[in-house]
């Protein structure tokens, strides 16, 4: 991640007198465990939008919208949060539902914290990431969309970093600038039934152990899903299971020589530009999986990988379907 951005609450619109426990004049700002209910749009914030202060409350955003003024925040000192939209440093618990957040730097920023839930969220057009998870643990991204992100600064749609046990489950990642996924150094979390679309640098690049990813679809974009290891990090034991790429400019499944003991199984891959699935890691077990149409082979394997049987590969670029595995 890039240096912290301040933490300092943004003036905010009026609010309802229901919230005056949970609110400060100078902001947003969750200040003991009461819930909090959003009864107006909050616009062009200078700095951050709503500061979570308390363990186990519910930010209800009531949908309405939790505006920035696409401006960069300047002069932010060193080591502390600005310009994000929701800003949760250390509290667990929370709940943040139904609502939009835009034009911030960072639109969800999770620190240090467990238990949260953030549910129903269309996280738009700010700078970097749309939603991120940092050194936190069991929580859950269900249902948001995380769309037109990180343009400027070549980022996605959600991270996860250095963050385990987490869920991520049926959010709509698309054109954002980078990845609709990227998880470094993270371990045995679920990415599950997302839909990911036109994202250019691909739907998903993953370094961690035990992850899984299932049921996710991935069209269009640079690339569907790698399984990669960019630090001293592990990356070991990571299933890549049932889900849909088509479209992609690049590789539809790859794994990197060093990821060990990766299980591929029952994907559809369909139209990738390069190969169907590419791996390149021996200890990795391909079964029953589906390659049809891609510009390459429809399976590249090294030798030594483990042939689980039942993979197809049709109309693939190259004749030979598959290498190192048998294809029907």
């Amino acid at each position: 991640m890039q240096a912290k951005p301040r933490l300092h609450a943004a003036p905010a619109t009026v609010v309802s007198l229901a919230l005056i426990l949970g609110l400060a004049v100078a902001g947003v700002v969750a200040l003991s465990a009461t819930d909090v209910t959003l009864h107006h749009n909050l616009v062009n914030c200078p700095n951050n939008g709503i500061i979570i202060g308390a363990d186990d409350v519910t930010l209800d955003l009531n949908y309405h919208r939790v505006d920035g003024d696409g401006t960069e925040f300047a002069g932010c000192p060193e080591n502390e949060f600005c310009d994000i939209g929701l800003l949760n440093d250390g509290h667990d618990g929370v709940t943040a539902v139904h609502g939009s957040v835009r034009q911030f730097a960072f639109g969800a920023l999770v620190v240090g914290a467990r238990h949260n839930r953030v549910i129903d969220l269309t996280v738009s057009r700010n700078a970097g990431t749309g939603i991120i998870l940092f050194k936190s643990s069991r929580n859950s991204l269900i249902g948001n969309s995380a769309r037109d992100n990180g343009i400027q600064l070549d980022q996605g749609g959600i991270s996860l970093n250095r963050s385990h046990h987490n869920l991520v489950k049926r959010n709509a990642l698309r054109r954002n600038g980078d990845l609709g996924v990227f998880m470094e150094t993270s371990d045995h979390n679920h990415i599950r039934k997302n839909r990911m679309g036109r994202n250019p640098e691909g739907g998903i690049i993953a370094e961690g152990d035990g992850n899984v990813f299932s049921r996710n679809r991935i069209v269009s974009g640079g690339g569907g899903i790698l399984i990669t290891k960019v630090t001293a990090h592990g990356a070991a034991g990571n299933v890549v299971r049932r889900n849909y790429v088509r479209g992609a400019r690049a590789d539809g499944i790859s794994v990197d020589p060093v990821p060990k003991r990766t299980l591929i199984s029952r994907n559809r891959i369909v139209g990738a530009g390069a190969d169907g699935i590419d791996v390149e890691s021996r200890s990795t077990k391909l079964t029953r999986n589906q390659a049809r149409r891609n510009g390459d082979l429809g399976i590249e394997a090294v030798r030594g990988v483990i042939d689980g049987g039942g993979n197809r590969a049709s109309g693939n670029g190259d004749p030979r379907q598959c290498t190192h595995v048998v294809c029907r």
